[in-house]
């Protein structure tokens, strides 16, 4: 399972659907991944909205168990072609080439994702 940055966020700032993140990254502890596009992402958001804290919060997203990936050639590729066929950020055509390219589904609370013809989880609140 491919984690976008705004699910991992949900549970540092306790937003809506965090209990669900937390639910969905418990059943899939196993599997989680994440692209090193969307820990840069994620660390970045962790330093601007939680400054004293940023320390332990990045400690506890690099000790969680999730694996790290680093886009290669091929994730560049999708990563590009998804931004040209879909309304994505470059983080999130990172996130969709990873998923792509580990036949994964995404865990994400970005709704932009809806447009995408791959396997998304979001909640259905």
């Amino acid at each position: 399972m491919i984690i976008d940055t705004s699910a991992i966020l949900a549970i540092f700032f306790k937003e809506k659907n965090c209990a669900w993140v937390a639910d969905q990254m418990k059943a899939h502890a196993s599997e989680l991944k994440m692209s090193t596009v969307s820990l840069t992402e994620t660390l970045i958001l962790l330093q601007d909205r939680q400054p004293k804290l940023f320390s332990k919060l990045e400690e506890q997203i690099l000790c969680s168990g999730i694996r790290f990936i680093t886009p290669d050639v091929e994730q560049a590729r999708i990563a590009a072609k998804a931004r040209i066929k879909f309304p994505l950020n470059l983080g999130d055509c990172f996130v969709y080439a990873l998923a792509v390219q580990e036949n994964s589904p995404i865990l994400t609370l970005d709704k932009d994702f809806n447009v995408l013809t791959h396997e998304i989880l979001f909640p259905l609140s």
